[in-house]
């Protein structure tokens, strides 16, 4: 089956930082931000945010919002009537600069289809994160809802993108002991995508394949790790799937892909700003079939 060599530069947790302050941004064809791209969600950080990334040069450009990105939860101010101060009609126009910003595809717990180099690609990309109690921020959902709410993530998704992580793992966080959501987990585990991005627990920063084939002692399933050839070096932080030049390779339905992508490398309130360069995963992709 022929295929196409696709490069998705994913990157998420950035607050406010951008590309030559704070981090470099490579190129490639996809562009993911998996959310928290400010750190309150007023309409100066949102206009700031969605610039660069405008200018940014990919065929297709994907975004969801985080936790932090408090304005475009429009169901925020009525949830938390004590939490911070969100202008409605700020709200409602940082909504619009979303998703009325050429190139790009904003996700709010949805689905959509990109096509690049004759390829198909089925997405679904989600802001929401666990409410781990007495936080006030924005498209946080409680235990008891989290069924319904990942009950949404469609089958036959290739990329998935969530604010979030899963509890299969790269969930380490500074504030909590377990960052991720088990409830997550299991949809993963049902639908087994190419990819899964996300973000939110910074010290999780990382990238690993699931075989769900291969159950391991421990009753879960083997995991392969992946070494960041960009650490204390200034090559990319390259995740390589096409199975070439000695990277791994990915069966679809077979393996899955995680990478948490956390920018910002440390939790707010432990120690001073700290940054992870964005990582650009390589992927094998079957062009679409007419």
């Amino acid at each position: 089956m022929a295929t196409a060599k696709l490069r998705l530069v994913c990157i998420s947790d950035t607050h406010n930082a951008f590309p030559g302050a704070g981090f470099t941004l490579p190129s490639g064809d996809i562009l993911i931000h998996a959310g928290d791209l400010t750190n309150q969600g007023s309409l100066a950080e949102i206009e700031k945010a969605m610039a660069w990334i405008k200018r940014a040069n990919f065929a297709a450009k994907l975004v969801v919002a985080g936790n932090h990105d408090l304005s475009l939860d429009a169901k925020y101010g009525l949830k938390y009537p004590e939490g911070w101060k969100v202008l409605p009609e700020e709200g409602e126009t940082c909504r619009e600069v979303m998703k009325g910003t050429e190139g790009v595809t904003y996700l709010e717990h949805e689905s959509a289809e990109v096509e690049v180099k004759g390829v198909k690609l089925k997405v679904f990309g989600s802001p929401y994160s666990p409410d781990r109690g007495g936080q006030n921020w924005a498209f946080q959902y409680l235990h008891e809802e989290a069924g319904e709410l990942w009950s949404a993530v469609p089958e036959h998704v290739d990329v998935l993108v969530t604010h979030t992580p899963s509890s299969l793992g790269l969930d380490e966080s500074k504030h909590w002991r377990d960052g991720g959501c088990d409830v997550l987990a299991r949809r993963v585990r049902e639908i087994r995508p190419r990819l899964h991005v996300f973000g939110h627990c910074h010290e999780g920063r990382g990238a690993e394949v699931v075989h769900w084939e291969e159950p391991a002692e421990n009753g879960e399933f083997r995991h392969t790790s992946w070494r960041d050839p960009g650490v204390a070096s200034k090559k990319q932080s390259l995740f390589d799937l096409t199975g070439t030049r000695g990277g791994q390779s990915l069966t679809a339905g077979a393996d899955s892909a995680l990478v948490n992508v956390s920018v910002m490398a440390r939790s707010w309130g432990q120690g001073g700003k700290a940054f992870n360069k964005p990582i650009v995963v390589d992927m094998e992709i079957p062009l679409k079939r007419d």
